[in-house]
C-alpha cells in the first residue's frame, strides 16, 4: 500500500544516479559537515558568536536537504500535489498567474532573508565573503530551478534552453555554491580558533 497516488508522476527512486548527481550530493554533504562542524566549534559563546552560529547550522541543514532533494527530486512532487489541489479547487486555469506568484514571492523571500542575515549577522559575512558568495549561488540555482519546473521562461515568452545544457549549468551552480560555503566554514572555525588561542 502506497501513501501517495500512482498516477502523481512521482516515485521514491534516485532521481540523478549517475556521477554527476552524487558528485552534486557529495560537495553537499561535505560542506553540510564543515558547516556543523564550525556552528559546534565552540561551546561557550558570546551572542553575537551564538547568532553567528545559527547561521552555520541552517547552512547546514539546508545544504543537507538539497544533498536529499536532488536525488529524491522532491520539488516535483510539490508540483504534482499541487496541480492536483489546482484540479480539485477548480482554477487549473489559473494555475499560470500561480505559478508566477510563486516564483516573485520566493524571489522576495530568500532575498529579504538574505539582507536580513547580512544585517544581523555582520560577522558571518562582513570578514568572510564566500558565505554570501555560497548563499547567494545557491539562491541563483533554487530561483533558477523553481522557474524551469514552473514553466515561467516558457510563460514569460523567453527561448527556452537546451536541458543538457541547463544540467551544465546547474551542476555548476551546485558545485560552486557548496564549495563556497565549505572554504567559508573552514576560514570561519580558524578564524574562531585564532581568537580562542588568544
Amino acid at each position: 500500500m502506497t501513501l501517495l497516488p500512482e498516477d502523481l508522476g512521482w516515485q521514491l527512486q534516485w532521481d540523478n544516479p549517475d556521477l554527476r548527481g552524487w558528485s552534486v550530493v557529495a560537495a553537499y554533504v561535505i560542506a553540510a559537515g564543515f558547516c556543523a562542524r564550525t556552528a559546534l566549534a565552540s561551546r561557550k559563546m558570546e551572542p553575537e558568536e551564538r547568532r553567528e552560529s545559527a547561521v552555520w547550522l541552517l547552512s547546514a541543514l539546508g545544504l543537507l536537504f538539497l544533498g536529499i532533494n536532488k536525488q529524491l527530486n522532491l520539488q516535483t512532487l510539490f508540483i504534482a500535489l499541487g496541480r492536483r489541489a489546482a484540479l480539485a479547487g477548480g482554477w487549473q486555469q489559473e494555475r499560470r498567474l500561480a505559478q508566477l506568484v510563486f516564483i516573485v514571492l520566493l524571489t522576495f523571500v530568500s532575498l529579504a532573508l538574505l539582507w536580513f542575515l547580512r544585517l544581523r549577522c555582520r560577522q558571518v559575512f562582513d570578514g568572510n565573503r564566500w558565505a554570501l558568495a555560497g548563499l547567494v549561488v545557491l539562491l541563483v540555482f533554487v530561483l533558477f530551478r523553481a522557474a524551469t519546473f514552473n514553466h515561467f521562461f516558457q510563460w514569460a515568452g523567453i527561448h527556452e534552453t537546451n536541458p543538457e545544457d541547463d544540467k551544465k549549468w546547474t551542476w555548476a551552480l551546485e558545485m560552486g555554491g557548496s564549495a563556497c560555503l565549505a572554504i567559508a566554514a573552514v576560514k570561519a572555525k580558524r578564524e574562531r580558533g585564532r581568537g580562542g588561542a588568544a
